[in-house]
């Protein structure tokens, strides 16, 4: 389960934040915060912190944050999941990509009024952020998703 490897994301990430959203994991980012203010978030809440900066970096606790090496937020998601050698679980796809809230699935009555007419004709399932009551469903975006996180689970086969 994911559930114990839950991120902090600098802004110099964000590309990254939807990946591990992706992927299931709780990554949370704030754009225009201080370092000092990260990193407490980061201790009091237990989430690993991610930067690309190295001066930010360099001032860290030992064991609190990780440096990024990668460029492109696909790269930077298998280098991160690699390092820390966790593998996207039966989580992936459970995670509002916009807030981070956990999804739900939702009546389909429900949505009538959130979504076009044509979606709601041609599906039957929905899923839902309670928080910021994003409508999802199964369109043939999924199955791309799926097979993304198909292709993450491969390129981060660890060596025994």
């Amino acid at each position: 389960m994911n559930e114990k490897h839950t991120f902090l994301v600098d802004e110099n990430l964000l590309g990254l934040v939807r990946w591990l959203r992706m992927m299931g994991f709780d990554a949370a980012s704030f754009k225009a915060l201080s370092d000092d203010e990260l990193l407490k978030i980061a201790y009091h809440q237990k989430r690993i912190l991610l930067t690309k900066d190295r001066l930010f970096f360099a001032r860290m606790p030992e064991n609190l944050g990780y440096l990024v090496q990668s460029e492109e937020p696909e790269d930077q998601l298998v280098e991160v999941l690699k390092h820390y050698r966790i593998m996207p679980d039966e989580n992936a796809l459970s995670r509002c990509f916009k807030c981070n809230t956990p999804i739900e699935e939702i009546d389909r009555d429900k949505v009538k009024d959130k979504v076009d007419a044509k979606t709601f004709s041609i599906y039957q399932s929905f899923f839902w952020c309670p928080h910021c009551q994003k409508v999802y469903w199964e369109g043939s975006h999924f199955s791309k998703m799926q097979n993304k996180v198909e292709e993450v689970r491969k390129a981060c086969k660890f060596d025994e």
